[in-house]
């Protein structure tokens, strides 16, 4: 993980702990943090053609979970800007910075704040956002009917297979993953 993404993935864990508090005012639990970054990453690849953190998930059978964040969760100091701390059978999130929001575009920035006003609210628990992360995220479906506990490939999120089509007939958002993925495999050469 390059340092400006995990920059980025960790001012993005702050937001939602931050935000989701100060809204509901409970404390954030690993559960419904993996569903908002979830949300974050899948409805902007779907809106704008890119994750912005470009994380991992696993197809696990409450919804898609971050394993970079679900592996490094009990590593102490890997996160600079929150902890996860201890309680009951999970952990909950734990602020300790300040939020940046210059690491952000404004499109992520809106996106980030529309799903606390969708989520942050006193009767939406784990169960809620688990069962619309099963209903709203495509991938997820996609790859938990067929591959359990797998990566989830977010090409998968596309209502079509984007590899099969012409250059012509893809959407902007499309073209976008596909020149983003092509640039990442070669880099990676």
């Amino acid at each position: 993980m390059i340092a400006y993404q995990k920059e980025r993935i960790n001012h993005t864990m702050l937001f939602f702990a931050q935000e989701h508090r100060k809204k509901t005012r409970h404390d954030l639990s690993q559960t419904v943090l993996y569903k908002y970054l979830a949300f974050f990453e899948f409805r902007y690849l779907k809106s704008y053609g890119e994750m912005p953190l470009e994380l991992n998930y696993k197809a696990m059978e409450h919804g898609p979970v971050p394993i970079e964040i679900y592996a490094n969760r009990e590593t102490k100091n890997y996160f600079t800007l929150v902890s996860f701390e201890p309680k009951g059978n999970g952990f909950i999130i734990k602020p300790k910075g300040k939020f940046n929001p210059d690491y952000f575009a404004e499109t992520e920035l809106k996106e980030m704040r529309n799903l606390i006003e969708i989520f942050a609210q006193q009767w939406v628990g784990a169960a809620v956002m688990s069962n619309a992360s099963h209903k709203h995220i495509r991938a997820w479906r996609i790859t938990h009917k067929e591959h359990p506990n797998k990566i989830i490939n977010p090409i998968d999120e596309f209502d079509r297979n984007i590899l099969e089509i012409s250059e012509e007939e893809l959407t902007p958002q499309e073209e976008r993953y596909l020149t983003h993925k092509a640039i990442k495999e070669f880099s990676s050469c």
